[in-house]
């Protein structure tokens, strides 16, 4: 080891380290980044969670609304609009995130979507 000479040559420069500044995401950007499900992470405590505000809806809030619009439209719109916002802000509260209102509109249109086409067709089917 002794053999081997190391030179190194110093010369007085100066560094700047700078961070790289992330682009901005647009509101459209957010809102196409959440309209899915990869931001709902399935474990016992969400699915239990989910059951519950499944329930919660077609206990209190489907009667309410059977009184005021017909049975297969309160059906719709208890699960499609009451059950998807229930479940976006529960799974807000669940993963402790801080996320921004097009986020959460992403996720919420998404959800409104896929719970009133599937209770539309369950009404159907009843």
């Amino acid at each position: 080891m002794s053999r081997f000479e190391r030179k190194v040559e110093r010369q007085k420069k100066e560094f700047e380290f700078t961070k790289k500044v992330e682009p901005q995401k647009t509101k459209l950007q957010l809102f196409k980044e959440n309209f899915g499900f990869r931001w709902m992470k399935i474990n016992i405590k969400s699915t239990i969670v989910l059951m519950l505000d499944f329930i919660l809806v077609s206990i209190i809030f489907i009667p309410l609304l059977m009184n005021v619009v017909g049975a297969r439209m309160a059906f719709v719109l208890g699960h499609g609009l009451i059950t998807s916002f229930l479940v976006v802000i529960t799974f807000k509260l669940i993963n402790k995130e801080k996320t921004v209102f097009w986020q959460l509109l992403g996720r919420y249109c998404f959800l409104v979507i896929l719970l009133s086409i599937t209770s539309f067709i369950a009404g159907l089917l009843v």
